[in-house]
């Protein structure tokens, strides 16, 4: 599991969610770090959408109610930043605590039991010097404790695929859970004009049908021993497939996408629109996560160093 873990706590019923996620997610001799960023004095919260909410008073009655909401088992540590933006606060948190992950809450717009991303969070995903979970809606409100008893993470053969399968497979080996790696053949091919349309159309999906097939079996193979691990080629378009793969799992993990610096989390279109329908949390990843600083500490701790 993670070792350091920051929490973006405002008191919300997100928060909660996002609260309960974080403990999920921290190992059991980690720190869960839980988060309330307030706005200057001298800032009025209706200066700018992203700003925050709350004064410092409000804050430190947050993040002790946050602290009473757990059960004890961790250890837990109040942090109060001060800032201009919500989303800039809490990065910058993060890279100057060395944080493994942020954990954030969905919309209060959102259905219960699925992520849709509110502006703070979306801006908070981008740019993000660690991974990132997003909790879905209501997620506090589970009968029982949650648990990471399956995990579902979405593979093609690029960089940032390879690691997010890299660090759901340690997360699969220290919960136990069943790991199921999705390839996605896309069948959203151009039109081909003329009389050889139908056959050039079928020889270019089966194409990429093999080349996943290919990936897919190569990617498995680098695997930890001792995984239960199913693994499946869909057909079809990436972001409706793997939102399909979100029902039913504890926990889906993605790579992010797009051009960005280094280590920094860039959502692409399908990590956005997965980010914004999925069924269950949604941790994304940035590209190289083994590289020094953070990610490589998250690397380590999820291998249980």
């Amino acid at each position: 599991m993670f070792h350091k873990v920051i929490v973006a706590f405002d008191g919300s019923e997100q928060a909660r969610d996002a609260l309960v996620l974080g403990a999920t997610l921290t190992a059991s001799d980690g720190e869960l770090i839980v988060c309330c960023v307030h706005r200057f004095r001298t800032l009025s919260a209706r200066v700018e959408p992203s700003a925050p909410d709350l004064d410092r008073e409000q804050a430190e009655h947050c993040v002790e109610e946050a602290t009473q909401l757990l059960d004890g088992a961790l250890r837990i540590t109040p942090l109060l930043v001060a800032g201009v933006c919500g989303a800039l606060a809490l990065q910058q948190t993060a890279e100057e605590q060395h944080a493994d992950l942020l954990v954030l809450g969905s919309s209060h717009r959102g259905a219960v039991g699925r992520v849709l991303v509110g502006s703070v969070t979306e801006e908070t995903l981008h740019g993000a010097p660690c991974p990132v979970a997003v909790a879905p809606v209501g997620f506090h409100r589970s009968p029982n404790r949650p648990r990471i008893g399956s995990i579902a993470v979405a593979y093609d053969d690029g960089l940032q695929a390879a690691t997010a399968l890299g660090v759901a497979g340690k997360l699969a080996a220290e919960t136990g859970a069943h790991l199921q790696v999705i390839a996605i053949a896309n069948t959203a091919t151009p039109l081909v004009l003329g009389s050889t349309a139908d056959l050039a159309y079928s020889a270019n999906v089966d194409s990429r049908v093999q080349m996943a097939e290919h990936d897919l079996a190569a990617a498995i193979a680098s695997l930890p021993s001792g995984l239960r691990v199913t693994s499946e080629v869909r057909r079809g378009l990436p972001p409706e497939e793997i939102l399909r793969s979100s029902h039913g799992v504890d926990l889906l993990v993605l790579g992010s996408r797009g051009r960005g610096p280094l280590r920094r989390i860039v959502l692409g279109s399908v990590s956005d629109a997965v980010v914004r329908a999925a069924a269950c949390p949604v941790l994304i990843v940035p590209p190289v996560v083994e590289t020094e600083g953070a990610a490589q500490r998250s690397s380590d701790t999820l291998a249980g160093a």
